[in-house]
């Protein structure tokens, strides 16, 4: 499937990925944490998406003690991150064509 993008979404998306490795990049280097918890996260990206990432599989929960009721969930940065953009990447497309995109960003 060939899809035609225009000059601004490619270079909004092209943006969009090279932030996404800077974010790597930092993690790989030390200077920003792995994982953040859940509190964090949903101020970041909002309670409501991260809610939905969770629950479509995009993001994976980490307790700290599965055991225990009430231990920290972490959410790892990566997963939020790729999350944000296969979700928010394309906020300007017909839902047609964003569910064409979702569809071609899903495929791993």
């Amino acid at each position: 499937m060939i899809v035609a993008l225009n000059d601004e979404m490619l270079y909004k998306l092209a943006d969009r990925i090279f932030s996404i490795g800077r974010k790597q990049g930092q993690i790989d280097a030390g200077q920003t944490p792995k994982f953040i918890s859940q509190n964090k996260a949903d101020s970041i990206y909002g309670k409501g998406n991260v809610r939905k990432w969770i629950k479509a599989g995009f993001v994976k929960k980490y307790k700290d003690a599965d055991n225990k009721p009430n231990s920290r969930v972490r959410l790892e940065v990566m997963e939020l991150e790729t999350a944000a953009f296969k979700c928010n990447s394309i906020p300007n497309l017909s839902p047609m064509a964003k569910a064409e995109m979702l569809e071609l960003i899903s495929n791993k």
